[in-house]
């Protein structure tokens, strides 16, 4: 089988071992852009997103694993639970999370969806509400923003700092073990974060990112 090369984009690297981490999301839009928006030296984040309609959690980590990679890279799987929190779904869900460990894979898991990743950049845990979907979530968005479009997200929506205070809030909601689909309301892009930030230069990080970790 011939793997997908290794994204590394040379041209922006400043050094050889620079980290890379590669990020396979069931989205098309919204994650890939938000993680364009950041900059941080040392670090060079590929999202892979999903084109082609096969957004099931295991057609992520096939594409995944599709992927060359460097032993110090960090592959990592972004999953919304949404629809497949019950029913027929989650046996993929579940099995696909024990496969990614067994591969060395991170998994991050948004319940219900990516969405409620980046409304916690606005409010606290504390005041989401109630969502009875990704959809609802998305109106809230909608609300607070003044208007939410996946396919055109706001960098000035998005700061540095916003960053760090969802992380802080999504990391009180987190109360799930790794590899484990949470039962209630979760954004734990909060570990890619925190992988993030652990993986970088400590002396070049703008002093919103080093409050990331906890």
């Amino acid at each position: 089988m011939t793997l997908t090369p290794r994204p590394l984009v040379r041209e922006t690297a400043t050094f050889r071992d620079d980290r890379l981490f590669i990020i396979a999301c069931e989205d098309t839009y919204a994650p890939r852009q938000y993680f364009e928006f950041f900059e941080i030296p040392r670090i060079q984040i590929h999202v892979v997103p999903t084109h082609d309609g096969r957004s099931s959690p295991s057609h992520l980590l096939d594409r995944l694993l599709d992927i060359e990679h460097a032993e110090y890279d960090e592959r990592w799987l972004l999953l919304d639970v949404d629809h497949r929190g019950a029913g027929a779904h989650v046996a993929n869900l579940v099995q696909t999370l024990r496969e990614a460990r067994r591969q060395g894979v991170n998994a991050a898991i948004c319940n219900p969806c990516f969405e409620l990743w980046l409304l916690l950049h606005h409010r606290s845990e504390d005041d989401l509400g109630a969502f009875d979907d990704c959809a609802a979530v998305e109106t809230a968005l909608r609300q607070i923003l003044g208007g939410y479009n996946k396919r055109r997200l706001q960098s000035r929506q998005f700061t540095r700092q916003s960053v760090a205070e969802a992380c802080v809030r999504a990391r009180r909601l987190d109360e799930t073990p790794p590899w484990s689909v949470p039962d209630d309301y979760a954004a734990q892009v909060h570990r890619v974060w925190e992988a993030i930030i652990e993986g970088a230069a400590p002396h070049q990080l703008p002093p919103e990112f080093r409050q990331i970790l906890p």
